[in-house]
């Protein structure tokens, strides 16, 4: 019975893995950048309001349904709706079904700190807190990050670009009594804008990840929802500096950020563990969307997947991709056993089309590196690159988008180092 239940887990480890793919969507949606994007689930689409298109700042709302991939243009019944902007922010309003916005950047470089529902129900925006600058009230801006809180119903945001530069501050703001606090700590990240934000919600905490001050930025902090209390959870180990990039929480403490802009337009992705404090660099296959920045990101818990839309790298794009099976990748850890030594196994199945595993071992906390190489020599793939603590590992590799032939995979771990080969036969 045990050899059976091991047997059935290789093979889900096999046959299952996280992958691009992009999707034929119909519908003429615009190029997009820099605007928000919500997942609705009770209509199973993913909202995108505001943003720059090819000749200036939108006001437009778009939907892609994602039972057909159909986009279609969602048009209020009336009344005057928020100010064309982008950088904004936008949250899904569970118990309301409502989207929310908040700040952003319009036309001629004005800033806004307003607050705006709609209700998907009756196709209506509603202001619930007017432009202005108070001071009971963060000052107009663009670039900010912030988290909704669904259970407290208040909203937490941090640091952005106002009218005096960049800024360091946290608020809240409550969306049924229509108030803002300040909850600015004396320990906090330092100034920034164009930063990402997720909400852990099971843990109760707001995570910032990147963002630019006199440039990129690489750090991650967390804030307690509770106490406003921040701290400094970067690694030694991490992404190259970024900003305008995606990021989602896909629960158990596990974060996934995509692209960005740094000193060029990236498509490299990065996964975080909360409960670790570890970056890992994930191999993506060989089918992956083009480098770019500013493209707007949902996650679909029902399904396990990340869907981004538009963004610009070399050029405007209004391309949609999925990237489906996010719990499965990465590097697992099979066994709580403690091996003696260094160790990097025979693939298996080898040779094989397109899935193979790769396991290795390691007797102590190390930085870990596996790469694969073509026939040739030459680097074909980075499939990791992280510290892991000392255990036993399983790497689930799927050739997608390889030709047939010889490849070789190479495990650094310390001193120690191994390549054996692998044949990919389709």
């Amino acid at each position: 019975m045990i050899k059976m239940r091991l047997i059935l887990i290789l093979i889900l480890c096999i046959s299952v893995q996280a992958q691009w793919q992009k999707l034929n969507t119909s519908g003429n949606v615009p190029h997009l950048k820099n605007a928000s994007a919500i997942y609705d689930p009770v209509g199973n689409r993913m909202v995108v309001y505001g943003g720059r298109n090819a000749t200036g700042l939108s006001n437009e709302m778009w939907s892609l349904n994602l039972n057909d991939n159909s986009w279609v243009r969602i048009i209020h019944s009336g009344g005057q709706g928020p100010a064309a902007r982008y950088t904004h922010n936008a949250y899904y309003d569970p118990t309301n079904n409502t989207m929310i916005i908040w700040s952003g950047q319009g036309e001629g470089g004005i800033l806004y700190n307003d607050v705006w529902l709609f209700s998907f129900a009756a196709s209506q925006w509603n202001m619930i807190w007017a432009d202005s600058n108070v001071s009971w009230a963060p000052l107009k801006r663009y670039g900010t990050a912030s988290v909704f809180e669904p259970v407290s119903r208040k909203f937490t945001t941090f640091a952005g670009f106002t009218t005096s530069g960049r800024f360091e501050d946290t608020w809240t703001f409550d969306v049924d009594q229509h108030f803002w606090v300040e909850r600015t700590n004396s320990v906090h990240p330092p100034k920034r804008c164009l930063h990402t934000a997720v909400y852990a919600g099971e843990l109760g905490r707001m995570v910032i990840y990147g963002g630019q001050d006199t440039g990129p930025l690489d750090d991650i902090w967390q804030c307690a929802l509770s106490s406003y209390t921040w701290s400094d959870i970067t690694p030694a180990i991490k992404p190259p500096a970024r900003f305008w990039n995606s990021m989602i929480y896909y629960g158990n403490g596990n974060i996934l950020i995509f692209g960005g802009l740094g000193t060029t337009a990236k498509n490299d992705m990065w996964k975080f563990n909360m409960t670790t404090n570890t970056w890992q660099n994930i191999f993506q296959g060989f089918t992956l969307p083009a480098a770019r920045w500013g493209m707007h990101t949902i996650y679909v818990p029902a399904d396990d997947k990340m869907i981004i839309f538009g963004g610009e790298g070399d050029s405007l794009y209004k391309d949609t991709w999925q990237f489906s099976n996010i719990n499965t990748i990465g590097i697992e850890n099979i066994t709580s056993e403690i091996p003696d030594e260094y160790m990097l196994e025979q693939n298996y199945p080898n040779p094989f089309n397109p899935k193979t595993n790769i396991n290795f071992q390691i007797p102590k906390k190390d930085y870990v590196e596996l790469n694969l190489y073509n026939s040739s020599g030459a680097l074909a793939g980075i499939l990791a690159a992280q510290e892991l603590a000392a255990g036993k590992y399983s790497y689930s590799f799927n050739a997608n988008g390889l030709p047939s032939g010889l490849y070789f995979c190479r495990l650094i771990a310390g001193n120690y180092k191994k390549t054996i080969k692998m044949i990919l036969i389709k």
